[in-house]
């Protein structure tokens, strides 16, 4: 073999090395992860990573693609010590960054339900707490800085071991100059092109649907390439699936309200209790749970057994809920190009007819930009951790304990003019579930995360102790969500439907119309319509979710990891922007195993129909700045 060849062999070897790590990634990742992909037949594993290996290979190729061209310049000099160093060292890391970012998936994921993706960078600037929370992330996962720290010393050991590690100093003629040449353009060119994909669209996320049930997609792909797949996400292209007239005829944005409806003036205050997935609601899930507050809540007020919610983020919930937005693009709303554009939001609607509006969160303020989307949405009072007048009750990560900050919250409240319009969104059941040392003993449950939502329904109940002898209580009406679902307990929670389940109350102390158990579909983007139909509101607004006091058919749509989940019913239909890829009876086939396209292909289509509207609209209306209509609140 002649030097050159040699110098090839042994680049072609480094990568080799990188590729079969990463399936080393995957493998760890599914062992996290199991539950979430328990309900596959050890066929199906096999052909995931199998077909996985093709994703990990474009993966390697693109990021390292400058690497290739310094490994094969057909100079003389590529031999010199202080050049091979260098090209070494960035080898080694670039490549062991990509290891570093398929480990943090294997506890990340568990909160996200997606591969982590571009945003991720995003949310770092955003939010103020993470160099804070550092020291705790590498405690609680020390396990990963240990496997990062192997492979690096396992890959170091290999390179190093090369079988075509030793190339001699070599002269080139005329002759094998121009092969040089031409290898050093058709290995990279060839290496690109398999990379890349020779159809007319490159690999890219949405490819991995052709090779296992969406379900499993996660499992399929690698982080590096989700992250580099989403790098461009923030800039919306148009989509056209129907003409005006058409989309007109199927789904709109525009509601207008019943003008039969009594005008009511109630205060309205919205809790968005962190993490609460319906998996934790006793009232819910066959009396299994671990609120029994809020089931006390749920036994009085009107409840949806099938509610979802529009994200996986804390910072993707804001805009469901308060302005009717649903999450359907990679970059969260919050922190994309698209954050200042005009909203037609519950707040500002209710502050432009004489409600006081406030929000609270105990955290410090920018976390996840909560306190700049107010002012978009037209809240007028933010009160997070600097506002905060109290007990000192800092939780050492995130912000004051529920309990002392529930309480502050229920003074503040009780100084607002009424009408008002407050919504609060809880902390303590948020990773590392930090609980007060002084319950620890007598909150009783199988883990800390658990622990942590017995203790945030806790403070809850004495929210509610409190608030219950003010004179404005009894005119107000309580919506009670989820901003997300949290890492799931049991198989049945970790499914595509299972990962956005949770609960959405409607309370108000002492009417009985707001009461029972209902089993339509509902989601975070129904709330803003209802609270309008429920107070009486007469104009027409802008809203993607529908009013659960009104005629319309309920439904639920989020949007991760390049694939669309449209519930409607008992079904769920998986689209991936251009085809649908499976439907699913999601009360009767809880594990999503039943693939049932081929067999109800009419209602498949109706479906499809309608979530290619929605995506259609919400993409055109992000664009075009129209997520509102024009007129005088």
């Amino acid at each position: 073999m002649t030097p050159y060849l040699k110098q090839i062999a042994n680049l072609l070897y480094r990568l080799s090395v990188i590729i079969v790590f990463f399936s080393v990634c995957r493998l760890l990742f599914y062992i996290f992860n199991h539950q979430s992909f328990a309900e596959n037949s050890f066929f199906d594993i096999i052909k995931v990573f199998f077909f996985g290996i093709r994703f990990d290979y474009s993966t390697v190729i693109q990021y390292n693609l400058l690497l290739l061209l310094l490994y094969l310049i057909p100079f003389n000099f590529v031999n010199l010590k202080r050049y091979n160093q260098v090209v070494g060292f960035l080898f080694y890391a670039v490549n062991f960054f990509l290891i570093l970012l398929n480990l943090i998936d294997l506890e990340y994921f568990k909160y996200t339900g997606k591969r982590t993706t571009a945003d991720i960078f995003n949310f770092i600037v955003m939010n103020n707490d993470v160099a804070t929370l550092l020291p705790q992330f590498l405690m609680d996962f020390w396990y990963i800085c240990i496997i990062w720290l192997t492979f690096i010393l396992l890959g170091v050991y290999l390179i190093k071991h090369s079988p075509f590690k030793k190339i001699e100093p070599f002269q080139f003629s005329i002759k094998q100059a121009i092969s040089a040449g031409l290898l050093f353009i058709l290995i990279p060119a060839t290496l690109f092109i398999g990379a890349r994909g020779t159809g007319l669209k490159p690999i890219r996320i949405i490819s991995a649907a052709r090779y296992t049930h969406s379900q499993n997609i996660p499992l399929l792909l690698n982080t590096p390439f989700t992250i580099l797949h989403t790098i461009n996400n923030e800039i919306l292209k148009p989509i056209t699936y129907f003409t005006s007239n058409e989309l007109d005829s199927i789904f709109s944005t525009t509601k207008q309200p019943n003008i039969q409806t009594i005008t009511r003036t109630n205060n309205v205050i919205i809790i968005i209790l962190e993490s609460f997935s319906k998996e934790f609601i006793g009232s819910l899930n066959g009396n299994t749970g671990y609120t029994p507050f809020l089931d006390s809540i749920i036994r009085n007020g009107l409840v949806f057994e099938n509610a979802f919610a529009n994200g996986k983020q804390s910072i993707q919930a804001l805009p469901a809920i308060f302005a009717s937005l649903p999450a359907l693009m990679e970059m969260p709303y919050i922190s994309s190009r698209y954050s200042g554009n005009r909203l037609s939001a519950l707040p500002s609607i209710l502050g432009a007819n004489g409600y006081h509006t406030s929000f609270f969160h105990g955290g410090r303020n920018g976390t996840m930009g909560f306190d700049e989307f107010c002012n978009i949405a037209g809240i007028k009072h933010y009160y997070g951790l600097n506002e905060y007048v109290g007990l000192n009750a800092f939780d050492g990560n995130w912000g004051i304990y529920d309990e002392e900050f529930l309480q502050f919250y229920a003074e503040k409240l009780n100084t607002f003019p009424q009408p008002f319009f407050s919504s609060v969104f809880t902390l303590s059941s948020h990773h590392p579930y930090n609980i007060p040392d002084k319950y620890k003993k007598t909150i009783l449950a199988p883990n800390q995360q658990l622990m942590s939502i017995t203790y945030a329904d806790f403070a809850l109940k004495q929210f509610f102790n409190s608030i219950e002898k003010m004179p404005w209580f009894k005119n107000t009406l309580f919506v009670f969500v989820a901003d997300h679902t949290a890492k799931e307990q049991t198989s049945q929670y970790g499914t595509r439907a299972g990962i956005y389940r949770i609960p959405i109350v409607f309370y108000h102390p002492g009417k009985s119309m707001l009461k029972g158990k209902r089993t339509d579909v509902a989601q975070q983007t129904d709330i803003m319509p209802s609270i309008l139909d429920y107070l009486g509101y007469k104009k027409p607004y802008f809203a993607f979710g529908r009013s659960i006091f009104s005629e319309e058919k309920g439904y639920a749509i989020n949007y991760s990891g390049g694939i669309y989940q449209y519930f409607e019913d008992n079904y769920l239909l998986s689209f991936d922007g251009e085809k649908p890829i499976a439907l699913n009876n999601i009360t009767s086939d809880i594990y999503l195993k039943t693939n049932l396209l081929a067999d109800s292909t009419q209602l498949a289509s109706q479906m499809e129909t309608k979530t290619k509207a929605i995506i259609q609209l919400f993409t055109s209306k992000m664009i075009d700045n129209k997520l509102f209509i024009p007129q005088t609140y």
